[in-house]
């Protein structure tokens, strides 16, 4: 009787550690839970944002653009990227480079602080190695970086895009891998990823419309050191027009399931709105919560 007492008291700490109830006595989701859905989040939004950056100063380049979109006119679409605006960005062609396959590299460089329109600052290098049209199945970049940081969250790591159907037309759709992936936060505590993701890009008559579908897995750990895996079960959307209008490149629909030590937290990222608004479930309880920068 005293083992069993022991055993059913340990059993009701460790209820305690992951639930905690309100001032109503409904039962909560544990800050710990939140802090790990909340790190995921954003270390994920943060690597959509360079690949975007990436996406965007490629098409600026007459050597990669195969495929690129005109209007009835005639006339090359650009899209007004609030984001770069303040960054220098140079393109070097290697002596090997064709029109028929291009190759080069790309550099944004935010200098030592660089604050767009929309207030986030961004300082240092993100560099862009590509092979090949972009359109084209078989062309690649590759983004890393250098001393980059947005908000003052440094990112490392090394991001290759793989182009796996190419079309003008129909929906062109990546392989994307991240290595070494890292967000160090301004105190020191840091989340690492790596990821392996596929992609495909809904392209509107607008490019400002522009969707992303993305499926696939990742790994790695929070700011807390705990280990963690992620799952996409419903694909995920992001959308250029939250990036410029609302400052949000995070997903704006679909759903995940992270897990850490053993437990599984559910994520839903909503009906498309471009807002920070996401819903955690853990063993029936769920949370909204909004996921900061």
């Amino acid at each position: 009787m005293q083992t069993t007492k022991k055993y059913t008291l340990g059993l009701f700490l460790v209820l305690i550690t992951l639930f905690s109830c309100d001032d109503n006595g409904v039962l909560e989701i544990s800050n710990t839970d939140q802090v790990s859905v909340a790190d995921e989040a954003v270390t994920d939004s943060y690597f959509e944002d360079t690949d975007d950056l990436s996406m965007v100063a490629m098409a600026s380049d007459d050597a990669t653009m195969d495929g690129g979109r005109s209007s009835m006119g005639g006339r090359k679409i650009l899209i007004g990227d609030l984001r770069l605006e303040c960054a220098d960005v140079e393109i070097v062609l290697s002596d090997d480079s064709q029109m028929a396959h291009p190759k080069g590299v790309i550099t944004i460089d935010f200098g030592s602080g660089c604050e767009d329109k929309k207030g986030d600052v961004r300082r240092g290098k993100i560099i862009i190695t590509f092979d090949g049209r972009r359109f084209l199945p078989g062309s690649s970049y590759v983004t890393t970086f250098e001393n980059y940081s947005i908000n003052d969250i440094k990112i490392e790591g090394a991001r290759t895009v793989t182009n796996v159907n190419g079309s003008v037309e129909e929906h062109p759709s990546f392989t994307i891998v991240i290595e070494g992936g890292k967000a160090t936060w301004p105190d020191g505590t840091f989340a690492t990823r790596e990821s392996n993701r596929n992609r495909e890009w809904i392209r509107a008559s607008n490019p400002v419309n522009d969707e992303w579908h993305v499926t696939g897995n990742a790994a790695g750990t929070n700011r807390k050191g705990v280990s963690y895996t992620m799952e996409i079960t419903e694909a995920l959307v992001y959308k250029r027009e939250c990036a410029i209008s609302n400052r949000i490149f995070m997903a704006v629909a679909g759903v995940k399931v992270l897990t850490t030590e053993n437990r599984q937290k559910t994520i839903d990222y909503g009906d498309g709105n471009c807002d920070r608004t996401v819903t955690i479930l853990i063993n029936g309880v769920s949370k909204e919560m909004e996921v900061g920068q």
